[in-house]
């Protein structure tokens, strides 16, 4: 996942030959088992390959780019997890029930990229399951404050998987510097984060959906980087979520009828489908064009 960077300074021009390990480090490291205990692995066939994190005890938030179908049985979220390699009685597993894109999710701007999952039951929350609380509407982080990112990722750009959760600290970059070193693709909806040191750390191939978090609330989805994971040309990207709190209560209280009721009928503001699935076809199609990498696993 969090993968490190060139432990060059931005004033270098020089990247080094492709396939170089000496120029890279590894960035982030494993954190406390059951620490982070809001974080959700998204699986197919049993394979990790985006994340997501509890937001209630039934609802999972991920990026829309993850193409997350709902009612298919190939498809778990499991929480509770340290390990992904191996059974841990603190996992809980769960179907999806519906997966529900924002409406506005556009993939080739990589725009409102934010998705909702409604578990197939509740989750039990305990010490290994809880939920992390959202940000207060339209509050923007300052530049400078201090985050960190969580996942399963990649931890190298040479397709190294994490055995555990890991976890790095990222310093959100000024907007219009972003969208400079972007080329315009960074809108207000999304946030800008990089290491604050020539010793940079990212996100990889296997952190889609996963949360940015500070002081124990969560304020992005990861939704992409650069071509190559923590290209210091090209900070990571993720969706400001405070730009979409009216849109998450709109879509969780319309899904709150009592028992017995008949199912209230799609509303616009779930009317896109999966577009993640539609746009990018099967798991593993990470590239929205022409730059942005979304950073899902490609299943290889």
């Amino acid at each position: 996942m969090l993968a490190a960077l060139l432990i060059l300074s931005l004033g270098v021009s020089a990247l080094g030959p492709t396939g170089a390990h000496s120029s890279w480090v590894i960035g982030g490291k494993a954190v406390v088992p059951h620490s982070r205990p809001f974080i959700a692995s998204i699986q197919m066939d049993g394979q990790h390959f985006c994340g997501g994190f509890l937001v209630w005890p039934r609802w999972v938030m991920t990026a829309a780019h993850c193409p997350v179908p709902r009612r298919n049985p190939s498809v778990r979220v499991v929480l509770g997890a340290h390990s992904l390699e191996q059974p841990e009685e603190s996992q809980q597993e769960f179907g999806v029930e519906e997966s529900i894109p924002h409406p506005f999710y556009d993939p080739r701007t990589v725009d409102n990229d934010i998705r909702l999952l409604r578990l197939n039951h509740t989750a039990t929350l305990n010490a290994f399951v809880k939920r992390i609380r959202l940000p207060r509407p339209h509050i923007d982080l300052k530049p400078g404050t201090l985050c960190s990112v969580v996942g399963w990722g990649d931890i190298s750009n040479y397709g190294e998987r994490p055995i555990q959760l890991m976890e790095a600290n990222t310093t959100i970059v000024k907007r219009s510097l972003c969208q400079t070193l972007w080329k315009g693709r960074v809108s207000g909806n999304m946030l800008c984060g990089a290491s604050r040191n020539a010793t940079l750390q990212g996100v990889c191939a296997g952190d889609s959906g996963g949360p940015l978090v500070f002081k124990g609330k969560v304020y992005g989805v990861v939704s992409f980087s650069g071509e190559r994971c923590g290209d210091r040309r090209y900070p990571d990207i993720y969706t400001r979520i405070s730009n979409y709190i009216d849109w998450v209560h709109r879509v969780v209280l319309r899904h709150r009828q009592p028992h017995g009721q008949k199912k209230h009928k799609t509303g616009p503001e779930e009317a896109g489908g999966d577009q993640g699935a539609a746009g990018w076809g099967k798991p593993g199609l990470p590239h929205p064009p022409p730059a942005p990498k979304a950073l899902m696993f490609n299943g290889n």
